[in-house]
C-alpha cells in the first residue's frame, strides 16, 4: 500500500502541505508573533515553492529565530550567574537525556576503567610528549611575493597588572587560568603546558623579541594586538608599547580594538562588569585619537598606503557611518592616511558591514561558523557530572570544509588551530574536540587557494585566532604536546600552495 502510495500526486501534495506548515519559517512565524512582532510566512514566502530557496529562507528564519530568543533570554530580569546556571544546567540535562533515551554501555566501558584511564592520562601529564611534536626547524621562511599574508591575533594579558591585582589578586594572569586546568574526560587534552617559551612575562623584552623570531621563522606575517581602551583608560598596554618603542624588532603589526566592557567570565565566574567601555557616540569618536602614534610606525600595517584597523565588535559601534567617517577625518588630519578598517563578523548580528562603512570585514573563529559545528558533547562521558559545556567535532569541520559554508563579499578568512577554553570556564567550557596540527594545515591551505581566487580584496589577509590564547587554547606557540608543530603547519601550508 505505501509503495503503491508514494507516487500518487494527492499524498505528495499532501506531504508538501505538511512540510510547509511544520517548516522552521512557519515555526518561527508562531514565535515571532506571540511575542508581539506580527510577521507572515505566506508574504515572506511570496508563493515560492522551489526547494533551494525554502532550505535558504528556513536557515535565515533560523538564525533569527535563535538570535531573537537569545537576545530575549539574556535581557530577563535575573542575574547573570542566574542565567548561567541555567544554560549550564539545561545543557547538561539534555546530554544525559540523550544518552538514557539511547544507551550504549559499550560506548564508554565502566566507572572503574574510565577513572582508571584518566588517572593514567593525569599522572602521565608532566612527560607527555605527543606523536606528532615537531622540533624546532634549522632553517628559516624566506617569503616570496604570491605568499598569503598570515596575521596572528596577539594577547597581552601575559604580565601582571594594578587591576588584575585588584580584581583577581596579587600577580594573577592569564596564566593563572592555564594552569588550574584539567581533563573535563578521558583524551581531553588539558592542560596545556607551555614549550619553549615558557610561563613567560610579557614586561620582559627577550619573551617579546622571542615570539617574533619564532613568527618570522615559520611564516607569520604581523601580529595584531588586541587593544584595551575603554572610554580613555588602556589596559595591558605595556607589551604593545614596549613593543612600540624598540624599533630594533622589525615585524608588521596592527590594532584590534576590542571594544567591549570586561567582565569577570574571564575566569567564568560570571558577568559582573569590571570596567565598561560606553556606548556613546562622543567615546567611539574620541577612541581614535588614542591609535594614531600606533600607525605613524613605519612597521603598522597598510593596505595601499592606508592604515589597517580592526574592530571587534562592529555591533557596538553607535552611529556607525558616521562614527567610521569622523575616525577617517581624524587620521587624514593627522597626517596617516585614510584607515583601511575591517569589521570583524558576529554570528550573532547580520549587518551588511560594508554598507556600515568598513572597507572588508572578517571572519573570527569559533564564531562565525558555530552554528554549522556539529555537537558531539554525548559522544563522551565526563568526570564531573555537571559539565555544562559543549564539545565540538574539529575533524567534522575541515572534512566537511564548513567554512565555506560561509560567505560575504569582501571577507578575510580566517582560521583557529585550536579551540578551548575550558582553562577559563571550567566545566562550563566550549571545547574543538580532534584538533590536530595536520588538519588545521588543510584548513589554512583551503582559504589560502582561495584567497588567491578572490577579486575582491586588496590584500590576501588570512587572519589566525591566535598567536597566544592559552586560555582559550587557541596558539600557535609551541607547547609540550606538540612541539613547533602547529608553527611548522603554518610555513609547510604557505609553502605548499605556491604557485
Amino acid at each position: 500500500m505505501a509503495v503503491a502510495t508514494k507516487d500518487d500526486e494527492r499524498y505528495k501534495a499532501a506531504l508538501a502541505y505538511d512540510v510547509d506548515q511544520n517548516s522552521w519559517l512557519r515555526k518561527a512565524c508562531s514565535v515571532f508573533q506571540m511575542a508581539g512582532v506580527e510577521i507572515r510566512a505566506d508574504v515572506i514566502w511570496n508563493g515560492d515553492r522551489d526547494f533551494n530557496n525554502q532550505v535558504e529562507q528556513d536557515e535565515k528564519m533560523k538564525r533569527k529565530l535563535y538570535q531573537f530568543l537569545r537576545q530575549t533570554y539574556w535581557q530577563l530580569p535575573l542575574s547573570e550567574n542566574t542565567k548561567e546556571t541555567i544554560v549550564v544546567q539545561a545543557r547538561a540535562v539534555s546530554r544525559n537525556l540523550k544518552n538514557k533515551l539511547n544507551p550504549d554501555p559499550a560506548k564508554f566501558g565502566s566507572k572503574n576503567d574510565q577513572l582508571a584511564e584518566y588517572v593514567s592520562q593525569v599522572l602521565a601529564i608532566p612527560g607527555k610528549v605527543g606523536d606528532e611534536n615537531v622540533t624546532i626547524c634549522t632553517d628559516s621562511y624566506v617569503r616570496k611575493s604570491n605568499d598569503p599574508k598570515v596575521l596572528a591575533y596577539y594577547l597581552t594579558q601575559f604580565h601582571p597588572t594594578p587591576e588584575n591585582d585588584a580584581w583577581w589578586g596579587k600577580g594573577v594572569t592569564e596564566w593563572n587560568n592555564v594552569s588550574r586546568a584539567v581533563p573535563q574526560y578521558v583524551g581531553h587534552y588539558q592542560p596545556r603546558l607551555p614549550g619553549e617559551l615558557g610561563y613567560y612575562d610579557l614586561r620582559i623584552e627577550d619573551n617579546l623579541r622571542r615570539q617574533v623570531e619564532l613568527a618570522q621563522m615559520y611564516g607569520v606575517y604581523g601580529f595584531v594586538f588586541y587593544y584595551y581602551w575603554f572610554d580613555g583608560t588602556r589596559l595591558l598596554d605595556k607589551p604593545l608599547d614596549m613593543f612600540l618603542n624598540c624599533k630594533g624588532i622589525d615585524f608588521p603589526f596592527s590594532l584590534c580594538w576590542a571594544n567591549e566592557s570586561w567582565t569577570r567570565r574571564f575566569d567564568g565566574s560570571s558577568g559582573e562588569i569590571l570596567i565598561k567601555q560606553s556606548e556613546t557616540v562622543e567615546s567611539y569618536t574620541a577612541f581614535i585619537d588614542s591609535v594614531i602614534p600606533y600607525m605613524k610606525d613605519p612597521r603598522y600595517i597598510r593596505v595601499d598606503g592606508r592604515p589597517v584597523l580592526t574592530v571587534y565588535r562592529p555591533s557596538f559601534v553607535p552611529e556607525c557611518a558616521s562614527t567610521l567617517a569622523s575616525w577617517r577625518a581624524h587620521c587624514i588630519e593627522a597626517g596617516v592616511g585614510d584607515p583601511y578598517i575591517i569589521g570583524v563578523k558576529e554570528h550573532t548580528w547580520d549587518a551588511d558591514l560594508l554598507e556600515l562603512g568598513y572597507d572588508a570585514q572578517s571572519e573570527f573563529h569559533p564564531g562565525t561558523l558555530f552554528r554549522h559545528c556539529e555537537d558531539i558533547s554525548a559522544k563522551f562521558s565526563y568526570m564531573r557530572k555537571d559539565f555544562g559545556g559543549m564539545v565540538l567535532d574539529y575533524k567534522d569541520i575541515v572534512e566537511q570544509k564548513k567554512y565555506f559554508r560561509y560567505d560575504h563579499p569582501k571577507l578575510h578568512r580566517a582560521v583557529m588551530p585550536m579551540w578551548d577554553n575550558t582553562a577559563r570556564r571550567d566545566n562550563k567550557g566550549m571545547i574543538f574536540d580532534g584538533a590536530t596540527p595536520a588538519l588545521y594545515k588543510q584548513w589554512l591551505k583551503d582559504v589560502f587557494v582561495e584567497a588567491k581566487q578572490r577579486k575582491d580584496l586588496a590584500e590576501p589577509f588570512i587572519f589566525i585566532n591566535a598567536w597566544n590564547e592559552w586560555g582559550e587554547g587557541a596558539y600557535l606557540e609551541p607547547d609540550k604536546r606538540y612541539g613547533y608543530a602547529y608553527l611548522d603547519a603554518t610555513r609547510r601550508a604557505i609553502e605548499e600552495t605556491r604557485e
